[in-house]
């Protein structure tokens, strides 16, 4: 074979894989662009358990009595001279509202961030399956925290204290409530 020949041999099978290796590029990079979040604040994370009042855990929200379907996100910014009006970022959101069986929840990345002299005081309440608020579950007393641009502020695991349905009470090996 002439050098001629396998040089044109060779060209197309470079050909090949540089086209392969554009196509496989062409294909993820829209994933990577389509990842992005948009920063326009910070962002509050947390996740949740549900416990009985004798510590067994609750495997399904539907068997929390009374049945919790939504876990709500509560901020208030506060600095030293008090409720900064207006400064209520989760006030009728629902983005600051999580599917209870999610046990996780975070807000997008819009929260206000503080101030050197500020600070948001954050709690969580639930809701029933109609959305109201449910009087018989226990939640962590309020908390507060900073907000950074850019950042989550982790609200660590939180623990809602409620009965076990009759329906579920039920127990099996690890004593759990959930449906038999």
């Amino acid at each position: 074979m002439s050098t001629r020949n396998s040089v044109a041999v060779g060209a197309p099978r470079w050909s090949r894989n540089a086209l392969a290796a554009t196509l496989v590029l062409a294909a993820v990079a829209p994933a990577g662009v389509g990842g992005c979040v948009r920063i326009d604040g910070g962002a509050v994370e947390m996740s949740w358990v549900l416990r009985t009042p004798e510590g067994r855990a609750i495997g399904d929200c539907g068997c929390s009595d009374p049945q919790v379907a939504t876990v709500r996100l509560h901020l208030t910014l506060v600095n030293g001279a008090g409720t900064v009006p207006g400064g209520t970022p989760c006030e009728g959101r629902a983005q600051c509202q999580f599917a209870c069986q999610r046990e996780t929840g975070a807000t997008p990345f819009d929260i206000p961030e503080t101030k050197p002299d500020e600070m948001y005081l954050i709690s969580v309440d639930t809701l029933g399956p109609d959305g109201t608020p449910l009087a018989g579950v226990r939640a962590p007393a309020p908390v507060l925290r900073s907000v950074v641009r850019g950042q989550p502020t982790d609200m660590g695991a939180l623990l809602l204290v409620t009965e076990c349905a009759n329906a579920c009470s039920g127990m099996n090996g690890q004593g759990v409530c959930e449906r038999p």
